[in-house]
């Protein structure tokens, strides 16, 4: 009897990052029956380190590195990942091969009685680090109080009920991957507050010199999600940007037009400019990198020093 081919899954040990790699490993295993997975998990420095901000690491990727340095190392095969936590600079030797249909890219805005952000009082504690969320809320309402917060969902939720905040924002992918029920009037249009570059979507890399690997992930990859994301990512590597300033894109793909808006904003000053591109979705990754260009030049003229 022929033993099956075994790929090792890299992931993170968090309960979400668990169970989405989990889900991503199903889809595989259902593409690909002949093949053994077998999932190993790698702790990074964003689990480990959870009493700083993500916006005071040096440098990115803390949430990736480990796991990419397992598959450098031949101990692992693939990696699963949040694509928003991934870098748009890639080490030598890697790529993201497939990226499996997309969930909700949309934020929630969640409180202890289900109060919308117009009903909220004045001066109410909001909890993010996000600095993408704190300046598109700062403009939304000027008398909120941020406050910084990490954590898993239910320890986020938990800190929500003890009164800690009076309102928190999560990813509707991550609460709808982990079976966690909201009202969906919480949930926040796109053009009330731009989701983060690659939200809501599963990144799988592997070795760039493996090609019976990526074969074998191509099987899952979704087409619309990969030209969308990957126009993001276009933007997002021009802009030379990560998660220590207010930046979001988010696009769409329907019948061969792709639609994207993006921002770029000011943490000090809460300043930010939005715009937006309908292109083919030819012409995508070229568009998204002349709109950061774009926008780089309208932030100089303005005065908003998004980079600070």
């Amino acid at each position: 009897m022929i033993s099956k081919m075994k790929i090792v899954v890299a992931t993170r040990p968090s309960l979400l990052a668990y169970t989405q790699t989990m889900q991503t490993v199903e889809l595989l295993r259902n593409a690909n029956p002949e093949i053994e997975f077998e999932v190993k998990k790698f702790s990074t420095q964003g689990d480990r380190v959870l009493n700083r901000s993500l916006t005071e690491f040096g440098g990115t990727g803390v949430f990736v590195k480990e796991l990419e340095h397992a598959l450098l190392e031949n101990e692992a095969d693939i990696a699963i990942h949040s694509l928003k936590d991934v870098p748009s600079a890639h080490p030598e030797g890697l790529q993201l091969a497939a990226f499996p249909e997309r969930e909700d890219a949309r934020d929630v805005f969640l409180t202890r009685n289900g109060s919308s952000i117009e009903d909220m009082p004045e001066g109410f504690v909001l909890g993010t680090g996000s600095p993408r969320r704190r300046v598109q809320f700062a403009n939304l309402r000027k008398d909120i109080e941020f406050k910084e917060i990490r954590g898993n969902i239910d320890s986020r939720f938990q800190k929500l009920m003890d009164g800690e905040y009076d309102a928190i924002i999560l990813a509707a992918a991550g609460l709808n991957r982990m079976g966690k029920e909201y009202d969906e009037n919480l949930l926040l249009d796109i053009d009330l507050c731009i989701p983060a570059i690659g939200q809501g979507a599963i990144a799988i890399e592997c070795r760039s010199n493996d090609p019976e690997t990526i074969a074998i992930l191509q099987k899952v990859n979704h087409r619309d999600t990969e030209i969308a994301v990957k126009a993001e990512r276009a933007f997002m590597a021009e802009i030379e940007g990560g998660c220590k300033f207010p930046l979001a894109a988010h696009a769409v793909v329907s019948d061969n037009i792709l639609n994207m808006v993006a921002i770029v904003g000011d943490l000090k000053t809460n300043q930010f400019i939005a715009e937006g591109i309908e292109v083919s979705v030819e012409e995508s990754i070229e568009n998204a990198k002349e709109l950061a260009i774009k926008m780089k030049s309208i932030c100089k003229e303005k005065g908003i020093n998004f980079y600070l």
